[in-house]
């Protein structure tokens, strides 16, 4: 048996596709869902998701949300989710990544609280998505 998995944007069903397996970027690791999964409702990070078809694992930047798996139908319901595209270059994605990460040490040197820091951190964890994602197509 296979699973079926949506996943929802505030614009648009981003995708739906049937899989033996999937991995989401749980708030406490990635986690790994297969058929016949216990029924579970968790907090999504922004960070890659991945799903296998006919072999090869596909993967896609999610931005945070949460996923809820139950009768083997697994339901993510994100910000925003982008896939993740061969054309990307390599180099300016890191660029950003290491540009990102730089911003949110400046932001945390400036004292601000933690919900404060939160959006660049977003962005941050956005921005290594995107570059843990072309990672994955290569």
């Amino acid at each position: 048996m296979s699973l079926d998995v949506r996943v929802l944007t505030p614009e648009k069903v981003f995708l739906r596709c049937e899989t033996d397996q999937v991995i989401l970027p749980s708030a406490t690791g990635s986690i790994g869902i297969l058929s016949d999964h216990a029924s579970l409702v968790t907090v999504l990070e922004p960070g890659v998701l991945r799903y296998e078809t006919e072999g090869n694992w596909i993967p896609a930047v999610l931005y945070a949300g949460f996923a809820e798996i139950e009768n083997n139908l697994v339901t993510v319901i994100v910000n925003g989710a982008e896939p993740v595209l061969t054309s990307n270059d390599f180099e300016e994605l890191e660029k950003a990544f290491i540009s990102a990460t730089e911003t949110l040490e400046k932001v945390k040197a400036s004292g601000l609280d933690a919900d404060d820091c939160k959006p660049t951190l977003v962005k941050m964890q956005i921005a290594k998505a995107r570059l843990d994602a072309l990672k994955y197509l290569k």
